[in-house]
């Protein structure tokens, strides 16, 4: 069986540290591995009284470009992830929750690379006073039809959020049907 015998870290930014992990292949021969430690992070789906979806436009570096995606943000290490998408999802967009947040998940975005959570919650909202959106990001409201169909011409691309919106089907909170 392989295993970690050495890890160094290297920070590259408050953001992100490169690991490199030497395993022992089991043979007493050594490989590195490089992986990319970072904080954990919360996405929110949120749904109004009416089926709306809040949803955020912004350029992302990453991937050069604008994208569509749920609502969230980093989670500081000291912090709850329930108080970090409800925060997060009023920082964004304006929303406040009208019942408890649900968790749907906590998912791994990718064990070969990645050594952060997703923390997914689904959230039932209804707009606040007071809201002043953040600078550079965009809050825009889609209905379900409208969804779908980003969804499926790749305007809404972001396979975690896509899993979380899948995992709320598959418990009945939410449903492209109704």
């Amino acid at each position: 069986m392989s295993k970690i015998t050495h890890s160094a870290y290297d920070v590259l930014s408050p953001w992100v540290t490169l690991v490199t992990n030497s395993i022992d292949m089991g043979s007493g021969k050594l490989e590195d591995f490089h992986s990319l430690l970072q904080s954990d992070y919360v996405s929110v789906f949120a749904v109004t009284p009416d089926g709306m979806i809040p949803l955020v436009k912004q350029f992302r570096p990453a991937v050069n470009a604008l994208t569509l995606e749920l609502p969230g943000g980093l989670i500081d290490r000291a912090e709850n992830p329930e108080i970090v998408a409800v925060k997060e999802l009023f920082e964004e967009t304006g929303y406040m929750p009208i019942e408890p947040p649900i968790l749907l998940g906590t998912l791994l975005p990718d064990t070969g690379r990645l050594a952060n959570k997703l923390w997914g919650y689904f959230i039932k909202v209804d707009s606040a006073n007071k809201w002043i959106p953040e600078p550079n990001l965009e809050n825009i409201l889609f209905n379900k039809d409208q969804l779908k169909g980003a969804m499926y011409d790749g305007t809404f691309n972001h396979a975690l959020h896509i899993a979380l919106i899948g995992l709320a089907m598959t418990r009945g909170l939410f449903s492209f049907d109704n």
